[in-house]
């Protein structure tokens, strides 16, 4: 299969080389291509297929992956699970001197240096995972992006400039300590796989009744020996990752400004509007009609 070229003179703005592009549904497919600038793929919610030079790669919530310059690769999303991916399309010259603080192998994955044309440069994972408790972070500074993408109100350029350098930065740390980490099958956690799926299974079912005793089910354990281990490994207890879940996609909906709480309530599984309206103050401070109230004033 021939691959398709991407050029930055025909996909970006020469006066701001940057775009930020959002994918949400059900069905995505990209044609395999390379492009002549760099792009960040980073998956907010759902799980896809990623062909990257040759590999095929499985990402699901919180995988963020730099696609260098010359690199052949193409994104497929499952047809009958939603998902939401952020790409974003850029020149490095886009940064100038904010690339100087950082590595010389993010530095060259960047720019497309340090290697044979088409490759990445020698040693670099084609992806990073974001840590749960890090994900909100990444996710607002993309939000924030995305904002001043599409309102371009004054000062715009250097607020993106600013986000992509702190999400850049906020990736390279990320990717220095996992490369800190000892390599090998020793070196894996003794649950990180199987929470790994648990957590997939989470974000692919979170409209469903979901138990603690069904988590700990399925990775083969008692539940209170479950629930203490998860937590050691997340960060959050397995009721508190359900809930998490359920309130981002809640927040999805209600910007949608489409559907009545009550049907976004038992929409991401909850069976009780008081208990949806409960978790999803205590989650984020305002109950949905005030979150509500407020997206309504930020649109306007």
């Amino acid at each position: 299969m021939t691959a398709l070229l991407f050029m930055h003179r025909e996909m970006l703005r020469p006066e701001f080389p940057f775009k930020f592009i959002r994918h949400q549904g059900h069905s995505f497919r990209q044609p395999l291509h390379t492009h002549d600038y760099v792009q960040i793929a980073y998956v907010v919610r759902g799980v896809c297929s990623h062909h990257f030079n040759g590999r095929l790669l499985t990402a699901s919530k919180g995988d963020m992956f730099v696609i260098p310059p010359s690199v052949e690769h193409r994104l497929e999303t499952f047809e009958d699970k939603t998902f939401d991916l952020v790409l974003l399309d850029f020149l490095p010259l886009l940064l100038d001197e904010r690339l100087k603080p950082l590595s010389q192998s993010l530095y060259e994955r960047l720019t497309g240096e340090g290697g044979d044309a088409g490759q990445p440069a020698e040693g670099m994972q084609p992806w990073v995972h974001i840590p749960m408790n890090k994900q909100p972070l990444v996710e607002q500074l993309l939000q924030d992006i995305q904002d001043e993408f599409e309102h371009k109100e004054e000062g715009y350029q250097l607020s993106i400039r600013l986000n992509l350098a702190k999400l850049l930065l906020l990736l390279e740390r990320e990717r220095r300590k996992a490369a800190r980490q000892p390599s090998g099958p020793a070196a894996v956690r003794p649950h990180q796989r199987q929470f790994e799926e648990i957590v997939r299974f989470v974000h692919e079912n979170y409209d469903q009744d979901i138990s603690l005793e069904e988590g700990a089910g399925m990775a083969g354990m008692a539940p209170t020996y479950f629930s203490h281990s998860f937590k050691k490994e997340t960060g959050l207890s397995f009721i508190e990752l359900v809930h998490e879940v359920r309130i981002e996609r809640a927040k999805e909906l209600i910007r949608q400004q489409s559907r009545t709480m009550t049907d976004i309530c038992y929409e991401v599984g909850f069976r009780h509007l008081s208990h949806f309206i409960r978790t999803f103050k205590k989650r984020t401070g305002l109950t949905p009609t005030a979150y509500r109230k407020m997206v309504c004033k930020i649109v306007k």
